[in-house]
């Protein structure tokens, strides 16, 4: 895989797979497989998953492997709320994580771009980072808040060498902290939040606010708008319940605007803003 150009990230998800199946299975029998996928309670995407890195594998060892067919469900994505997205990310102690998470969330990057990113790739004069693209995506600029740039050169300086966790390690703190926070706060929703979730709720928000299919396409490192249109399906427009503030300073507006709220008036000299709950 590596030969053929496959990245890192998709030779260790690989060989991850072929290790739980080698301790389930028999790699020289590819019937085996099959029966082992056919009874394994996972979604048909998981199987496509196994059975492609199976695939790969038989190839390489001269076995001859027809992949199943597996119908892909349509099936949209978990979003949780904006409260508790901002919970999980201030539950978070370690800072290394905690930046790690929010530089997700800011940035509806992939946990694997996420991962990948040096302290060159950050302008803290401009507040942006250039993000490098995987799964043939496409780079892009994008803005940071304040609160995140003070937290990442903290990062910088205590963890020079290797400032953000690789994803799988990550994504086990996530599991963690979410388990403790739900038992706490009696929130079973937050055990659906995943590394992922962060993109997902980063998106909808944008468009939510932006209604601009084309700029959230960008925003992702989409190259086609298949992929975006999703988002449009996880926007509830019938909900009319908002949090309105009142910003009566350039930076107070400047602060509003960062947490994802929206110009709607001014009154009194003071300018109103509202986001959605």
């Amino acid at each position: 895989m590596q030969k053929e150009g496959y990245r890192p990230l998709t030779i260790v998800s690989h060989s991850s797979i072929l290790r739980h199946l080698a301790k389930n299975c028999n790699l020289r029998d590819p019937e085996a497989i099959k029966l082992y996928l056919s009874e394994k309670n996972v979604s048909p995407a998981r199987k496509e998953r196994v059975a492609n890195a199976y695939l790969k594998y038989a190839r390489s060892r001269s076995i001859t492997f027809t992949k199943p067919r597996y119908e892909t469900e349509d099936k949209l994505p978990f979003v949780p709320l904006q409260n508790e997205i901002e919970s999980i990310l201030e539950f978070c102690k370690s800072l290394r994580h905690a930046t790690y998470l929010r530089l997700l969330y800011e940035t509806a990057m992939r946990a694997g771009e996420g991962s990948r990113l040096q302290p060159k790739d950050f302008d803290f004069e401009k507040r942006t980072v250039r993000i490098i693209p995987e799964k043939r995506g496409r780079a892009r600029e994008v803005r940071l808040s304040e609160k995140l740039c003070a937290m990442l050169m903290q990062v910088f300086a205590k963890y020079p060498d290797a400032p953000f966790p690789r994803p799988e390690v990550a994504r086990k703190h996530l599991e963690r902290t979410r388990k403790k926070l739900s038992k706490i706060a009696c929130n079973t929703r937050l055990l659906q939040i995943h590394l992922h979730t962060l993109r997902h709720f980063r998106a909808t928000a944008l468009y939510h606010q932006t209604k601009d299919l084309l700029f959230v396409k960008e925003f992702l490192g989409h190259r086609s708008l298949t992929n975006t249109l999703k988002y449009t399906r996880l926007v509830d427009w019938k909900s009319d319940d908002f949090v309105c503030k009142a910003a009566k300073s350039l930076s107070e507006a400047t602060s509003l605007i960062e947490a994802g709220f929206e110009y709607v008036t001014e009154l009194d000299g003071a300018k109103l803003f509202r986001k959605r709950t």
